[in-house]
C-alpha cells in the first residue's frame, strides 16, 4: 500500500471514532440567526471545543493528503500550519489548569470559540467582530507545563514557537517558502504541482507525524469524553500506526533537543 493511502486509511478509521464520540455530546439543532437557520450545539462546554477542533483537524489533514496525491507541497505547509494550531488548542483544553477547574485564559478561550462571527449575520458590516482571544505564548506556556516531565518548559515553549513561526512562510507567502518551488531541469517555478521532485518525500515524512499527532489527539479526546472503549480502540489503531511506519521516538524528546542546541 502507497505510503499516502494508508495515512488516508488511518484518518478514515479516526473519523469513525470520532463519529462514536459523538455521542456522548448534545446534538446540534437549527435556529434562527438573523434572517437564517443554522445547526448550533444547545449546551457548549470545553469537551465540545476539544470534540470539534478534533473533527477540523481530520478534515484539514484529509485535504492534506489530496495536495499531496497532486504535488501542492507548498498549500500542504499551509495547512499544517493551521492544523498546528488545532493541535495545540486541543492540548491546551485537554486538562483544567486553574485551582478548581479551568483556568480564566481556559475560559475565556471557550467564550471566543463560540462566540458568532457576527452580532447581525444579515448586516456584516455594521457588526461587532470583537474577540478576547487567549495569546499564544500563553497556550506555549501551557503546553510547556504539560511536558515537563519529558521536555524543559522554556525548551518545549521555543519548539512551539519556531514550527508556528517556520510554517507561518507557507501562508504568507515568504520569500524562502516561495523559493522551494523553484529547481529542474531547466530550472523553473512548479507552479502545478511539484510531483516527482524531492519535495514530495519530504511532505510524506511531514504528514506522517502530523497524522500521528491527530491519532495522540483523538486519544486524549476520547479519554476528555469517558468513552473508555473507544479510547482503548485508538490506542490500538495507535500501536499499529507506529508498528507499521516504525515513527514512534527511539530517544527522550530532551535528547532530541538538547542534540540540536550543539550544532
Amino acid at each position: 500500500m502507497a505510503l499516502v493511502d494508508y495515512l488516508a486509511s488511518a484518518l478514515k478509521e479516526l473519523e469513525r471514532h470520532y463519529h462514536e464520540m459523538e455521542r456522548s455530546l448534545p446534538a446540534p439543532v437549527r435556529v434562527k440567526i438573523g434572517n437564517g437557520m443554522y445547526f448550533r450545539h444547545p449546551q457548549i462546554s470545553d469537551s465540545l471545543l476539544v470534540y470539534l477542533k478534533g473533527v477540523k483537524l481530520i478534515s484539514t489533514l484529509n485535504a492534506a493528503l489530496i495536495l499531496l496525491r497532486h504535488g501542492y507541497t507548498q498549500e500542504i505547509g499551509a495547512l499544517c500550519r493551521m492544523a498546528d494550531d488545532y493541535w495545540t488548542e486541543i492540548m491546551f483544553l485537554i486538562n483544567p489548569h486553574g485551582e478548581d477547574g479551568p483556568s480564566k485564559d481556559q475560559i475565556r478561550m471557550c467564550e471566543s470559540f463560540f462566540q458568532e462571527e457576527f452580532d447581525d449575520p444579515d448586516n456584516p458590516l455594521a457588526s461587532s467582530q470583537d474577540r478576547e482571544t487567549v495569546p499564544r505564548r500563553k497556550i506555549n506556556a501551557a503546553f510547556g507545563k504539560i511536558v515537563s516531565d519529558e521536555l524543559n518548559p522554556h525548551d518545549a515553549q521555543n519548539v512551539l514557537s519556531t514550527i508556528h513561526k517556520a510554517f507561518s512562510g507557507y501562508v504568507h507567502g515568504a520569500y524562502p517558502h516561495i523559493m522551494e518551488m523553484y529547481g529542474g531541469m531547466p530550472p523553473h517555478f512548479h507552479v502545478d504541482g511539484m510531483l516527482d521532485t524531492p519535495r514530495i518525500p519530504e511532505w510524506e515524512r511531514q504528514l506522517v507525524t502530523y497524522v500521528y499527532r491527530a491519532i495522540m489527539c483523538a486519544e486524549l479526546t476520547s479519554r476528555k469524553l469517558a468513552r473508555t472503549e473507544t479510547e482503548k480502540a485508538i490506542r490500538g489503531l495507535l500501536v499499529q500506526y507506529e508498528t507499521s511506519l516504525n515513527c514512534k521516538p527511539q530517544e527522550t524528546a530532551e535528547t532530541m533537543i538538547q542534540r540540536e542546541k550543539k550544532k
